[in-house]
């Protein structure tokens, strides 16, 4: 099994390497570089997630073995669309954990974070959580991070639900109790969009309860995994 991992705004795929470890005889950890960061550094952003998720997914279909997507907040809504897109291609996926995320056709009106001085996105991030106080007070680190968090925003904030075919596949949904983004209600309706067999889980905490909480959501997915690799294997 592979575990693909998608980061939320402005992250990079470093914040998945240490689970290559963690989770090793479990899953290959596999974490894409987005363009813009990382190692792919001075390359231009992306500016759709349809178009990213699809560009993602024609990689993707080339590997032989199954896959499971992760991906918090905006990494959650792009793994829905990456399974969306490998199911266009005939490529169901094993499963999905999505954490942090409404199901995205409950999404109200466009957001304009992007447009956003940087004073007002720094203040944006420290509302959410996620960055540390140390980062948010160095120049000289903000503005390395703040191009990819503004071009990830633009993103998410111009996204645009298309009704399509439900996904059949297994998933997990989890949201934080403090999450005001993400109330109960938002996180069940994914029942709406994924048919498989669907958990929705409450943890403690805000919109980056998982960053809190990261040893728990490592077990979620050493124990979901081998499940469904089970399952998967039933039905061949």
């Amino acid at each position: 099994m592979r575990l693909v991992c998608l980061p939320h705004a402005g992250a990079s795929a470093a914040l998945f390497r240490p689970w290559k470890v963690t989770l090793s005889g479990i899953a290959t950890v596999d974490s894409p570089e987005l363009p813009g960061r990382g190692a792919r550094y001075g390359t231009p952003f992306a500016t759709d997630i349809a178009a990213l998720a699809d560009d993602l997914a024609d990689t993707l279909a080339q590997r032989s073995v199954p896959l499971v997507l992760y991906g918090h907040s905006m990494g959650a809504l792009l793994a829905f669309e990456v399974a969306r897109s490998l199911a266009r291609q005939g490529v169901g996926v094993a499963g999905l954990v999505l954490s942090g995320r409404a199901a995205p056709h409950l999404d109200g009106p466009p957001r304009a974070r992007h447009t956003m001085t940087d004073a007002e996105l720094v203040a944006e991030l420290a509302a959410i959580g996620g960055t540390s106080k140390e980062v948010l007070a160095q120049p000289d680190v903000l503005a390395m991070t703040l191009p990819a968090v503004r071009a990830d925003f633009r993103m998410v904030d111009t996204y645009a639900f298309k009704p399509g075919p439900a996904l059949p596949v297994p998933a997990v949904i989890l949201g934080g109790t403090e999450d005001a983004a993400t109330p109960p209600e938002t996180l069940h309706a994914w029942t709406e969009l994924i048919t498989g067999p669907l958990a929705v889980e409450t943890w403690p905490g805000g919109h980056f309860f998982v960053r809190e909480q990261e040893a728990r959501l490592l077990a979620l997915l050493a124990k979901v995994i081998p499940a469904w690799r089970a399952a998967r294997a039933a039905v061949v």
